[in-house]
């Protein structure tokens, strides 16, 4: 099948008109190159200057033409994947370089790239998630450190969670006392109660 961009760039390079290109290419199956040597057995083309050169130049268009259908696709194809490749290297770089620390006493006591948190916590959600918690209640902290995460304000957001979380854990453990206290109370007091009717 004949295009418009095929009879566009024949009459382009032969000045031929557009029936006599559509003409040409229908009759070579759309080859350019045929068609121009078709065009040219025909003398309906004159080469600029009649020298070789000029046909030289139409035989050089037409094969850049021919590549042009192939050849830009696939360098797209393989610059995406050029792209894809180095994302996913500087973020492995970045996930490498950057890390997740656990922190008690004001001490960093764990240091978890963060390639592997975020795998954890891809893979091993509720396991992960619970274990964290629990270890706010235990008096851990947590922080991001590396180039990348210190410039955020992620840091900030924990903080401010681990702050919650020791007086939501702090409130429990009055809580508990209390109760503790109270149950102990009200056995001393049954207690009493028991021995003065002795």
């Amino acid at each position: 099948m004949i295009t418009i961009e095929q009879v566009e760039k024949l009459k382009k390079y032969t000045g031929v008109s557009y029936a006599l290109a559509k003409e040409a290419l229908e009759q070579t199956d759309g080859d350019i190159l045929e068609a121009v040597i078709l065009l040219e057995k025909q003398q309906k083309i004159q080469p600029q200057g009649g020298n070789v050169a000029a046909e030289t130049k139409v035989v050089e268009n037409q094969k850049s033409f021919e590549n042009s259908g192939k050849k830009p696709k696939d360098s797209e194809v393989n610059e995406t994947f050029r792209e894809i490749g180095r994302f996913l290297k500087d973020l492995l770089h970045k996930g490498n370089t950057n890390r997740f620390d656990v922190i008690k006493d004001k001490k960093v006591v764990m240091m978890i790239p963060m390639t592997l948190f975020v795998l954890l916590i891809l893979f091993a959600f509720w396991f992960m998630l619970p274990l964290l918690v629990i270890g706010l209640f235990f008096g851990y902290g947590y922080r991001f450190s590396g180039a990348d995460l210190e410039k955020t304000n992620v840091n900030e957001a924990v903080d401010k969670v681990t702050d919650v979380t020791l007086k939501a854990g702090e409130i429990v453990a009055k809580a508990a006392s209390d109760l503790s206290k109270e149950i102990n109370q009200k056995k001393d007091d049954t207690q009493h109660g028991e021995n003065s009717n002795h």
